[in-house]
Parts: structure tokens; sequence; C-alpha cells
């Protein structure tokens, strides 16, 4: 069975057409945030990293994979990216790191997703829907 890390990596590597570069990072931002729990962290930020995950499975989420392709994943790296930040803040980049399985330093990666899935965002003035969406506001 394949972890769903597995199958988003699987559906960004399938996916033909156009969509934002900054998305074929979701897969990586999920394995993380599942990680971080397994960290001794307030309860809060669990429940934050927890809102995050289950927004890539809510079925009606502000931008759709169904509708959108890859460019429905612009919501939900945002989720990520805005726990990821204030994760950071609380308790530091050493321990993200630790857990940052992935080639490309964690702070550019970070800082070029939550800057352009922010923007995207702003455009179609969605940012506030998305984080009321993931219990984020």
């Amino acid at each position: 069975m394949n972890s769903y890390h597995d199958f988003l990596k699987y559906e960004l590597d399938n996916f033909e057409g156009d969509f934002p570069k900054f998305v074929k990072y979701i897969p990586e931002f999920f394995k993380l945030l599942c990680d971080l729990l397994e960290e001794d962290i307030e309860k809060e930020m669990k429940r934050k990293i927890n809102s995050a995950l289950a927004y890539f499975v809510i079925p009606n989420d502000v931008i759709s994979e169904e509708i959108y392709g890859p460019a429905g994943y612009i919501d939900d790296i945002f989720a990520c990216c805005v726990v990821l930040k204030e994760f950071e803040e609380k308790y530091g980049v050493d321990m993200i790191k630790q857990h940052w399985d992935y080639d490309e330093d964690f702070d550019h990666v970070l800082g070029v997703c939550y800057n352009e899935s922010k923007k995207e965002l702003e455009e179609k003035e969605l940012v506030n829907e998305v984080l009321e969406a993931a219990c984020l506001d």
C-alpha cells in the first residue's frame, strides 16, 4: 500500500499542462508536517498541523484539484506554509530541518512557496477563505 505522500508525488508527476512549479513541493510539505507531529510540541501546534493535513482531503477545498489539476494545490501549499512559518517562529528551524528530507534548502523552498501561493490567492481574494476553511484563521 502506498502512502499519501507517494500518492501526491505520483499525482503531480503525472499531471500534464502548465501549473505553478512551486506546487511540486506539496508531497514534501505533507511528509514534513506528518513527521513534525512526532515531536514533543504543544497541543495547539499539533492541532494546527492536523488542520493543514486535513485540508488535503476535505472534499470542497477552496481550489479543487479535480477542476484545476496541480494548480488546485495552491491553497493546500499555502495552508502548509502558514503552519510551517508559525512552527519555525515558535520552535526554530533546526527541528524542521531534522525532518526535511529534500535536496533543496528548506528556508528557500518555504519562502518561495509561501510568497508565490499567497500572491496567487491574493489575486483571487482567497487568502481568508483558505485560512477559514483550513481552520487556521
